[in-house]
Parts: structure tokens; C-alpha cells; sequence
């Protein structure tokens, strides 16, 4: 699928224009959150699902129109792991998962934010393969289903959420300290 160069050159700012949109949803969802009665909420969760559908969307978009910038690089996953830390924190406060496993997720989140940003501080840039992308995707729609209702096989497909992002974790890690090795740079403290 290709655009004419004068339509993508026109319409080159909306995947950034949807990230900022997906920031700035974020104290919304909070205050949502914050009001739920009970352990679920149809509004909250097709609310998380439509702010996390924009991840998709400008992506996609990013790359149709050759509108890949590096405020979107930094952006973007920075207001994914931020939407997803919403909703992992909103579920652990109106108690539909135990701890655990979101704070395992978001764990997860915290060193690896911390860790491109010390990468690329050292000249390296680690970015997004596919497993990250799915386990993200993943990980945001079982927190938009258990936000839905309280089934069984959603809280398996959480679970199966948490193992993919331990797996990503560790296969960032695993290409951080080869690439950090062939640039020459320390990987012990």
C-alpha cells in the first residue's frame, strides 16, 4: 500500500499528533479508573482499548508515510509503556488481578525504559523487534479484556502476557550486551 508523496508530506504529523493524543488520554483513564465500582468496567476497558488501538494506528501510519522521526522513537514507546502502566496499576487498584503479575509487567517496563535510555547514552539504539511488538500488543489487550470481565481465559491470556514479556526482556537483554560487546563497551559494573 503507498500514498502519493503530497498526500504522506500533508498528513506526515498525525502518527505523532496520535502519540501526544495517547499522552495526554492518560490522565483521563486515571481519573476513570479511579472510579470504578467493583473489579471491571465496559466503559474504562473499550476507553483503554481505543487509546491503545493508537499505538497500532501510528505506527502503521508512520511507516506509510515515511513519517518515522525521532521524537516518534522516543515518543511513542514512552507513551506505551506509560498507557500500559496505567492499566496495570488500574487493575491491581480495583482488584482484579493480583499484584504479581502486573507489577512483574511493569517491572519489566521500568528497566527496560531505563536501560535505552543508558544505551543510547552509549551510543547504542536498541529498537522494537516483533516478538517486543506482539508481546506489547499482547499485554495491552489482556489488560483492555480484564478491565472487560472477570473470565478465566483472560486471566490465562494475562498470564501468557507476562511470560511473553519476560521472554522479550530477556531477549533484549541478551542483544543489548552483544551489541554493547562488539562497540567495545563494558557490560560489568
Amino acid at each position: 500500500m503507498s500514498v502519493s508523496p503530497d498526500i504522506a508530506r500533508r498528513l506526515r504529523w498525525v502518527p505523532n499528533a496520535l502519540t501526544i493524543g495517547r499522552l495526554i488520554a492518560l490522565p483521563v483513564l486515571v481519573w476513570m479508573l479511579t472510579r470504578v465500582h467493583g473489579t471491571t468496567d465496559a466503559v474504562v476497558a473499550w476507553t483503554f482499548a481505543a487509546v491503545a488501538i493508537t499505538d497500532l494506528i501510528d505506527g502503521f501510519l508512520a511507516r506509510l508515510l515515511g513519517a518515522e522521526t525521532a521524537f516518534g522513537r522516543l515518543a511513542d514507546p514512552f507513551a506505551d509503556r506509560m498507557l500500559v502502566a496505567v492499566g496495570l496499576i488500574g487493575l491491581i487498584a480495583i482488584d482484579r488481578l493480583p499484584p504479581v503479575g502486573p507489577l512483574i509487567v511493569f517491572g519489566r517496563d521500568v528497566i527496560v525504559v531505563g536501560a535505552v535510555i543508558a544505551l543510547r547514552h552509549s551510543g547504542l539504539d536498541v529498537r522494537v523487534n516483533l516478538l517486543g511488538k506482539l508481546s506489547s500488543l499482547l499485554v495491552m489487550a489482556s489488560i483492555s479484556l480484564a478491565l472487560l470481565s472477570t473470565a478465566q481465559w483472560i486471566d490465562v491470556l494475562f498470564w501468557g502476557a507476562v511470560v511473553l514479556s519476560i521472554v522479550t526482556f530477556v531477549q533484549y537483554a541478551w542483544t543489548a550486551i552483544v551489541a554493547a560487546r562488539g562497540r567495545g563497551i563494558s557490560t560489568h559494573t
